[in-house]
């Protein structure tokens, strides 16, 4: 109970430590942000500006802890609002690309661990790295020339109306696929599930598992969990990085796309309150990992 306590500490204080970051750095832009946007007298006191730095920064986490991150200040939209409203597309777009990796991974890393030097094993290693050295915006821009180019069949806009397969399919397939097999992290999991296959496959209880003619995989199974879940969590940040390019380059209306846009606008709660749920998000997945290591490896619970 004091190993979870400890964990679920950690998980307050880090991001506490985020979201004074986030507003440090905001407020260090250069010029005055109510000047900037021509904000009425009412306005800047709805979004603290007239109050001192830190009184600001205290009201704003306040607000932040009851889900209040403000209003937009291009359009007064609360900032809140907005994030729920694209937050679904680039869940759907974070897991959909993970469970594809996972799935194009796992085989590979697989086979690879326990024939590493037949000829398929290197031709695996080979094509993975390869695959994953290309920038994930420039894999976008190929895969975007190539079926739009070529084909002639990809979907620029969310689909409106009711719900038809293939404009849907459309509009997530590529993003999903490329943020899934950029970003380098086909070549990470691979890599990193071939080795634990080694490890494990070395082990005595596997070799007396073999010995007594008992099926393998539940010991695999269970010993690898735990690590495939720890390289999962440790590519997280490079995930949701690497969304805001993917959804910029197929115009993927979602988390990314809408900080970009605030970026340019210099919609300042925008950008705060994106950044701290993506924040959130990260921490949360490393949170369930520390929880999940206690759970399986009772020597942690020390």
């Amino acid at each position: 109970m004091r190993a979870v306590a400890k964990i679920v500490g950690y998980f307050a204080g880090s991001l506490a430590l985020v979201s004074l970051l986030i507003f440090a750095i905001v407020h260090l832009t250069p010029g005055d942000i109510a000047e900037i946007h021509n904000l009425s007298a009412a306005t800047a006191h709805s979004l603290y500006l007239d109050r001192p730095l830190a009184l600001q920064y205290l009201l704003w986490a306040r607000g932040c802890l009851g889900l209040d991150f403000g209003i937009s200040m291009v359009n007064g939209t609360p900032v809140s609002s907005l994030i729920a409203e694209y937050a679904v597309p680039t869940l759907m777009l974070t897991f959909g690309s993970l469970f594809l990796s996972l799935l194009i991974s796992i085989p590979l890393g697989v086979y690879r661990g326990l024939r590493p030097v037949s000829p398929l094993g290197k031709f695996i290693s080979l094509a993975v790295y390869t695959l994953s050295s290309v920038p994930v915006f420039v894999l976008g821009y190929i895969v975007l020339a190539i079926v739009f180019g070529f084909f002639r069949f990809y979907v620029t806009a969310p689909p409106d109306g009711p719900f038809r397969f293939w404009p849907w399919f459309g509009y997530y397939s590529l993003p999903i696929a490329v943020l899934a097999v950029g970003n380098g992290t086909i070549g990470e999991f691979v890599r990193f599930i071939s080795l634990e296959v080694q490890s494990v496959n070395g082990a005595m209880y596997i070799k007396a598992a073999r010995a007594r003619g008992s099926r393998l995989w539940r010991h695999f199974f269970r010993s690898m969990v735990l690590p495939i879940f720890n390289i999962v969590v440790a590519n997280m940040a490079v995930l949701l990085g690497g969304i805001v390019v993917v959804e910029r380059i197929f115009n993927f209306h979602g988390l990314g796309w809408l900080s970009w846009e605030a970026t340019l606008k210099r919609d300042f709660p925008v950008i705060m309150g994106i950044t701290l749920v993506m924040a959130f998000l990260i921490r949360l997945f490393m949170l369930a990992n520390d929880l999940l290591a206690v759970w399986l490896d009772p020597r942690m619970r020390e």
